[in-house]
């Protein structure tokens, strides 16, 4: 005898999305860190080690050349955002390219290997972070961010920009293989025009004005600021900030919502 067979109510398509991410997510581990020996912890030990050496390089200076900040606080305050953005715009970049095997399966979206590789990123940073905190604060430094809140805030406009910017250079990418070049070659310049090594203050005022069009300063310094006690960084603004994040997410979902069918097909 037979049995009757069961409607089962479709998926809607964020479940879809949902479910289809964390099959990204997992595989995304296995074949990012699998390859390596010491596995999962040198996404840790390799921020751990660039930071470390940014401390003894240039703790030398003293906390005069740091806004009256420790060194290895100050680096800590402004080399954690710029990693996270460099990471997230690098791995979205690729996000399809790396994934081009799995668009034969329907439900497998561009998009959604965007969203798998940032929510990693995003847990990365985190532990990181984490980690870095606990060991300043072992060391017997003040780490603990002095306004939380606002360190938060300032993050999830970081974290909206960089994976904005890392869709627009997929997308680039795409039409231009150039451009994968061209962002090897940004990233390091980048840098240090974006004052992750250095306070904005410390830079002659008649120049200001031109890193101030670089938003990655603003989030840098107002980062800073709402970590350090006492570090003022009075031309930096949220809302400057927060309009280049909006107007960025605008273009990028309107780049990706004209090509994503270039970029399955590609």
């Amino acid at each position: 005898m037979f049995k009757p067979i069961l409607n089962q109510t479709p998926r809607s398509p964020f479940q879809v999305l949902r479910d289809v991410t964390f099959g990204l997510l997992i595989r995304e581990l296995k074949t990012r860190f699998g390859s390596y020996r010491l596995g999962y912890a040198w996404a840790l030990l390799d921020p751990l080690l660039m930071i470390g050496a940014f401390s003894l390089i240039f703790g030398m200076r003293g906390h005069s050349g740091f806004g009256g900040a420790p060194a290895p606080l100050f680096i800590t305050a402004s080399y954690l955002p710029f990693l996270f953005f460099r990471n997230v715009v690098s791995k979205l970049q690729s996000a399809v390219n790396a994934n081009k095997g799995l668009f034969c399966y329907r439900q497998v979206t561009p998009f959604a290997t965007f969203v798998s590789r940032f929510i990693l990123e995003m847990v990365i940073g985190m532990v990181v972070g984490c980690v870095l905190v606990l060991g300043l604060l072992w060391f017997g430094f003040d780490a603990i961010p002095n306004d939380p809140l606002e360190v938060v805030l300032i993050y999830f406009l970081l974290m909206i920009f960089s994976f904005s910017l890392g869709i627009i250079f997929c997308v680039l990418g795409n039409l231009f293989k150039e451009a994968d070049k061209f962002l090897s070659l940004l990233m390091m310049p980048l840098m240090f025009i974006s004052c992750v090594m250095y306070p904005l203050a410390t830079i002659p005022s008649q120049y200001q004005h031109w890193f101030l069009w670089n938003p990655l300063v603003h989030a840098v310094e107002l980062i800073r600021g709402s970590w350090i006690s006492g570090y003022v960084s009075p031309d930096v603004s949220g809302a400057y900030l927060s309009l280049v994040t909006l107007v960025l997410l605008t273009f990028a979902m309107s780049c990706y919502r004209l090509s994503h069918r270039r970029l399955i097909a590609s």
